[in-house]
């Protein structure tokens, strides 16, 4: 579980973080329907609160690495 909830963090704030890059790179066209970045920018955002929010993710893994309970 702890694990999962690694990945899940690590590669939608990666995710986020490249196409953001990209959209900076494209400017104003990188926010148009022309380039595929407007789509990916949208379902990354989804990717982040599908499955819990990537701040639920963090409390498990620090619970789990401080080996604590609620």
């Amino acid at each position: 579980r702890n694990e999962i909830s690694m990945v899940k963090v690590f590669a939608t704030e990666m995710a986020w973080e490249v196409i953001d890059n990209a959209m900076q790179c494209f400017g104003a066209m990188g926010m148009t329907k022309e380039m595929p970045l407007q789509l990916m920018a949208s379902l990354v955002r989804n990717m982040r609160i599908y499955d819990g929010p990537s701040e639920v993710h963090r409390m498990v893994v620090a619970r789990n690495l401080m080996g604590t309970r609620r």
